[in-house]
């Protein structure tokens, strides 16, 4: 539906002036002329449209002359056939005209809503603001009274100064250091206080502003709705009674019945419909031209957010010192030798020492053959050592190389397994991957099948005649277009957008309207696809289902009926 740039233009009006048709006779009086004329609405004036144009119905003495002379009667009856194909197509404009400007309303509307929100927020956070402004002005408030009363001379630090019991300088200077602190964050609180409330005041009254536009292009907007639906259905009426009458003259100019023209004239409207379908087919081109409008201008981005509480006013007072607890200091231990005492007098007679007798030769001889016998007792442990420390590296590198292999054959085993895990892995794998592959494969072939739901709905609520069509309906059982898909997708928990135009470019696939599929949505457009104001639902071979129109309602019908078709759907 209409998004961005927004259409509509009144209703093109037929005016049977004059001499009037009846059912088998021939118009009496003065010529009757057709006027088609195209007009503006005040919420779009870009809607296409041919130039007008002028064509007369014929006289009674004209039908009767042709009815003698075959050539004029041919002439005169394809010329009122193509009056009843052009008064369908001039119905067509004012169906288009209606929709654009009702799908207008319902943007507007959309937008409408989220302005009144937006400053419904606004206008919280801005008193929210406010109170948290008044909250920090009178902590510094409190600050500056203290100050002025004092000399500006925070009193906390002129009794720390003085008392006697805070004889520690440093402590006494961070103290000082500490309460500037204090005192200037207190300030900042404020300037920044002073400054969320002065953005949220601005936002609330931009976002205000914003809401006021927005009542404003919605109230345009219906107005413009509400015109060209009134025009759409006059021109119902009048299309009706003109069709009615070019059919009563056919039949007198042909000698037929009503009922057998109206039949001829149907098939002829449907032909028509279907060749202009193959033309848009084989007209379709590489991808589609639609690109999504840009959004409606939205409020700036809201400031920052206005914090739940005021920060703790710090105290003015500087903390006590702690007291220091006297204890006598730990006796520290020194490195000198203890003292010993000197040891009492023996008081028992010391004897004399006898001299030892002098070492012979023989005695040395024998000590040379034990260090000799010695050294070779030494000499044959360490060999016995070394052939001990050879064993035993033979005997580990032989465990190692035991082990080594042992190593290599798990290894080994293991690597044919995991290979073995590995294929039989992938075997599922793809085994698991061609059962999906089928699955979706039928699940295509079945066109459709995740909408059946969708469609389900869809076609039991078309065939239910107690549910009808209303612009801007909702439900549950009057729907306009884009509301009647909506509900419709909700069964098959699929999420759409509310406007045809928003359905078009929220996601899906954009698929050429020559490989729809069931299940996928089709649309109408009057701009070449920057908005779009109808869509249906695509049932496969070559029907749709879809909330029409107010005169015709819910149905389901050919693909050719949808006027105005765009070359690409979209498939959810």
């Amino acid at each position: 539906m209409a998004k961005g740039q927004l259409l509509g233009v009144a209703t093109c009006t037929l005016a049977l002036i004059g001499g009037t048709l009846v059912s088998g006779t021939a118009a009496i009086g003065a010529p009757t002329t057709i006027d088609s004329t195209i007009g503006t609405s005040t919420f779009g004036t870009v809607f296409p449209a041919a130039a007008p144009a002028q064509r007369t119905l014929p006289t009674r003495a004209e039908v009767t002359a042709a009815k003698k002379d075959p050539a004029a009667l041919k002439s005169m009856v394809a010329s009122l056939e193509g009056l009843i194909l052009d008064s369908n197509d001039d119905l067509a404009t004012a169906e288009a005209s209606a929709m654009n400007d009702q799908d207008a309303y319902e943007t507007t509307s959309g937008v409408l809503a989220e302005r009144n929100a937006a400053a419904q927020t606004a206008r919280a956070e801005a008193a929210k603001a406010t109170a948290y402004y008044d909250a920090v002005k009178k902590q510094v408030g409190q600050l500056a009274g203290d100050l002025y009363r004092n000399g500006g001379i925070n009193p906390g630090v002129s009794s720390m100064l003085n008392a006697s019991e805070h004889n520690d300088v440093l402590y006494k200077a961070a103290t000082m250091q500490t309460l500037a602190a204090n005192r200037s964050a207190t300030l900042t609180t404020a300037q920044q206080a002073a400054s969320l409330w002065a953005e949220w005041q601005n936002y609330a009254a931009d976002a205000e502003a914003a809401a006021a536009d927005a009542a404003d292009a919605n109230e345009s907007a219906l107005a413009a709705a509400e015109r060209t639906r009134s025009a759409y259905a006059t021109r119902v009426d009048e299309q009706k009674k003109l069709r009615d009458e070019l059919i009563g003259q056919l039949a007198y100019l042909q000698d037929t019945k009503r009922a057998e023209e109206a039949k001829r004239v149907a098939a002829l409207e449907n032909q028509q419909r279907e060749d202009r379908l193959k033309a848009e087919l084989a007209a379709t081109p590489a991808e589609p031209a639609a690109q999504k409008p840009a959004e409606t201008v939205a409020v700036a981005a809201a400031p920052q957010a206005v914090p739940d509480a005021v920060p703790t006013s710090t105290s003015l007072s500087p903390a006590s010192k702690p007291k220091t607890t006297n204890s006598r200091p730990a006796t520290v231990a020194t490195n000198s030798p203890a003292r010993t005492s000197k040891p009492a007098a023996d008081p028992r007679p010391v004897a004399a020492s006898t001299p030892k007798p002098i070492t012979s030769d023989t005695s040395a001889a024998s000590k040379a053959a034990e260090q000799a016998a010695a050294q070779r007792k030494a000499e044959a442990k360490a060999a016995a050592q070394r052939q001990a420390a050879e064993e035993a590296k033979a005997n580990d590198e032989a465990r190692r190389k035991a082990a080594k292999e042992e190593a290599d054959a798990k290894a080994a085993a293991k690597a044919e397994a995991d290979a073995k895990a590995a294929a039989e892995a992938a075997q599922e794998r793809a085994e698991e991957a061609a059962r999906k592959k089928a699955a979706e494969e039928a699940a295509r072939a079945s066109s459709g099948s995740s909408k059946e739901s969708a469609i389900a709905w869809a076609l039991k609520t078309a065939a239910d005649d107690s549910n009808y069509y209303v612009y801007g309906g909702n439900g549950p059982d009057a729907y306009d277009c884009s509301s009647f898909v909506r509900a419709a997708f909700a069964q098959s928990g699929i999420s759409l957008p509310r406007t045809s135009t928003s359905q078009y470019f929220a996601g899906g696939t954009k698929v050429p309207v020559s490989q729809l599929k069931r299940g996928d949505l089709v649309f109408s457009t009057s701009n070449g696809g920057s908005s779009f104001y109808h869509v249906a639902i695509y049932l496969g071979n070559g029907q749709v289902v879809h909330a029409r129109n107010p005169s015709v309602g819910i149905s389901t019908t050919p693909l050719s009926w949808v006027n105005n078709m765009y070359s690409y759907g979209v498939r959810y």
